[in-house]
């Protein structure tokens, strides 16, 4: 099985129920067409911008580690032999670590948090940390690590953060830059340095933000449309239900004048008489089926439902005897029955379309749990998908299977993997 096959019809928590299956029922539409929410694709969004820009942090960060290693590792000499190595370390530690960030994305902000805090440390205590003086035109370390740092605390930090950040290291690296342990550097040097870093990291910052709010608005714009197709589902079903009990009543009245212009005898006037007044009571009650309740339905017959759905099917889907026979009399709501069915149904379908050819073992299971609930149960050992790479935005699962038993009331565990099949597991009991 796999996430998503039709989202044509169906209320807010469903899609279409199955083949044959409309909205509320097990029975009565064509066959499933595509979904149309497969189109929808994100061409940017926050998550891929984020993932984005922690692969070109990483190479960023490797690269200008490696470039300037020679110049930092000549210069350790001239530093405190604990201090200038623990931190020469620590920083090339932190850089190591966001560069495998561009690997394990979950550990980036983190990373890339480590890397800014390490620098700044660095920065702030190197006038402690050198023997002396640096000899004329010899860079402290921090130098060439700059823009490494600002851009790690443009991508980890807050916003405001990162601004007060960008600002502070040229101001911190030219105030250092003056002394005798930064080179000893005349004004209009260190505040040429100071503002170089300034501009890079100031670029660096602006850049990531507005990509960032752009992804955001994309990602808001199409969360909108998801919620908005998912009103239009909810009204066309809706809309289609009544026209399924519109056209109902309408053939019975048909009928009912076609017996009455043919009666002859007393018992034909006597049978139009009773189709009228059938007729009469279905356009009284009619505006009012679709919220009245219905009559309760048996874990059996629920069964016998899903079994003549799919038998059907050009592969064979096994419906094996309800579980806990003793206990089959249990009945639940119409409501209950008609999402289970459906649901049900629909989960079958997926594994028909997705999981493999006829070789694929199929199997549907209904059992009454405890005293007052019901689980129904679709397996199948095919093909089987990665839930976790399923786009939000795809709403075959989501609509036509979770929300449509949740909104009744009831359960749903989806279990799955490449190669190990699918279980999908539907449970409802009495509050």
């Amino acid at each position: 099985m796999v996430a998503e096959t039709s989202a044509s019809s169906g209320p807010v928590s469903s899609a279409v129920a199955g083949p044959g299956a409309a909205p509320g029922s097990v029975t009565g539409l064509p066959a499933f067409g595509p979904d149309p929410s497969r189109g929808v694709r994100a061409t940017i969004n926050a998550s891929s911008v984020e993932r984005a820009f922690s692969i070109i942090m990483a190479v960023g960060g490797i690269g200008f580690a490696a470039t300037n290693l020679g110049a930092i590792t000549a210069q350790l000499p001239r530093l405190d032999p604990f201090w200038g190595t623990v931190m020469a370390s620590a920083m090339g530690l932190a850089i190591l670590v966001v560069g495998l960030s561009g690997i394990v994305y979950r550990i980036a902000r983190g990373a890339q948090v480590a890397v800014a805090l390490v620098f700044l440390v660095a920065l702030v205590t190197w006038p402690l940390t050198v023997h002396g003086t640096l000899p004329d035109g010899q860079l402290p370390w921090p130098w060439w690590l700059c823009n490494v740092a600002t851009q790690a605390a443009a991508l980890g930090f807050a916003t405001w953060r990162a601004i007060v950040y960008t600002v502070l290291v040229p101001v911190a690296y030219a105030a250092i830059r003056m002394t005798p342990q930064g080179g000893g550097a005349s004004f209009e040097q260190a505040a040429l340095d100071g503002v170089y870093i300034l501009i890079l990291g100031g670029a660096g910052l602006a850049l990531i933000t507005v990509v960032r709010r752009t992804a955001a608005g994309v990602d808001a714009a199409q969360a909108t449309a998801v919620a908005r197709y998912a009103r239009a589902i909810h009204a066309h079903a809706t809309e289609l239900e009544r026209v399924q009990v519109d056209a109902i009543v309408h053939d019975s009245v048909l009928t009912t004048l076609l017996s009455a212009a043919r009666t002859d005898t007393a018992a034909d006037k006597a049978l139009a008489a009773s189709m009228a007044q059938n007729a009469i009571t279905h356009l009284a009650t009619a505006s009012g089926r679709l919220e009245s309740d219905m009559p309760p339905v048996t874990v059996q017959l629920l069964r016998e439902r899903i079994a003549v759905a799919v038998e059907g099917f050009v592969a064979p889907v096994v419906v094996g005897p309800v579980e806990n026979a003793p206990r089959t009399a249990l009945s639940v709501p119409a409501a209950v029955a008609d999402a289970l069915a459906s649901a049900a149904i629909q989960a079958a379908v997926n594994s028909v379309q997705h999981a493999g050819d006829a070789s694929v073992s199929r199997r549907i299971t209904v059992s009454v749990v405890e005293q007052h609930g019901v689980r129904v149960e679709v397996v199948d050992d095919g093909a089987g998908f990665d839930i976790d790479t399923v786009p939000a935005e795809r709403l075959g699962v989501r609509r036509s299977i979770l929300e449509r038993v949740t909104m009744v009331g009831g359960e749903v565990e989806l279990t799955s993997a490449p190669g190990a099949g699918t279980r999908v597991r539907l449970g409802w009991s009495t509050p």
